[in-house]
């Protein structure tokens, strides 16, 4: 088993059963990259990564009829497996060599990969799950993204954010070719910097430090008098979606 050193992820375990209320923008990215899964997988062995609460997974059960879905969070799962009874579901960490590896024609992960602190080693892990002729569809998060929070803040969020080319030249390097690659910048507007802030937390998401009250407080005002909308505050979030296949 290959290990990968990983940096603190987000404690999605404490926020299974809050995530949705507070998932606008992964609900968006997981319904924008079913809009590439083929109409019907009946004969396909689909293998989700990072499943959580289902967002996704809901797409591909629909289409899938061979379906395993992991998550690291048991937490996550058993609301998953809740939600959408049906398909296989394991524990198990993303990074890492993957079950039955070889076997599988399609791998799947939404709001995922960004968390990587080493993609490539983690790319060539999913490489390696898949049967010859396989293919990866995923979608995750680049830059642009939170750069309003980020600014505000001084300093870097939790995420070291890549932009598309980036992306492309770690696909290239360990082995994989884009069959397509598309990315799309939004800006979600929040009734306030706290509604905002509310809802990263509400997604396992955080800055890279705990702030003290008083400089959450000055973060919430600075945020509002810089980043300012008609509906109350904005954030810019850019969203990667790729199909890709071993080179």
């Amino acid at each position: 088993m290959n290990s990968i050193p990983t940096t603190p992820l987000p404690r999605f375990a404490d926020k299974a059963e809050s995530y949705d209320i507070h998932a606008q923008v992964q609900l968006e990215a997981a319904n924008w990259l079913a809009e590439w899964l083929p109409e019907t997988t009946e004969n396909t062995t689909a293998l989700e990564l990072g499943a959580g609460t289902g967002l996704f997974t809901r797409q591909l059960f629909n289409r899938c009829t061979h379906l395993t879905c992991t998550d690291l969070s048991p937490e996550m799962l058993q609301v998953c497996e809740k939600r959408i009874p049906g398909p296989n579901y394991i524990v198990q960490d993303a990074w890492n060599t993957l079950p039955h590896n070889g076997t599988w024609d399609l791998v799947t992960a939404s709001s995922l990969l960004q968390w990587s602190s080493n993609p490539s080693e983690t790319l060539k892990n999913w490489s390696q799950a898949l049967k010859p002729g396989g293919r990866i569809l995923t979608a995750f998060f680049i830059d642009p993204t939170l750069i309003e929070l980020e600014n505000v803040i001084g300093e870097p969020g939790p995420v070291q954010w890549r932009d598309v080319n980036s992306w492309q030249k770690i696909f290239d390097s360990v082995g994989l070719h884009s069959l397509r690659i598309e990315a799309k910048t939004h800006r979600y507007t929040f009734a306030s910097a706290i509604d905002l802030w509310k809802a990263l937390h509400g997604t396992g998401a955080t800055v890279s430090r705990q702030l003290k009250p008083s400089a959450l407080i000055r973060f919430f005002r600075d945020y509002e008098a810089r980043f300012p909308d008609p509906a109350g505050i904005y954030s810019t979030w850019t969203t990667c979606r790729v199909e890709l296949v071993k080179a």
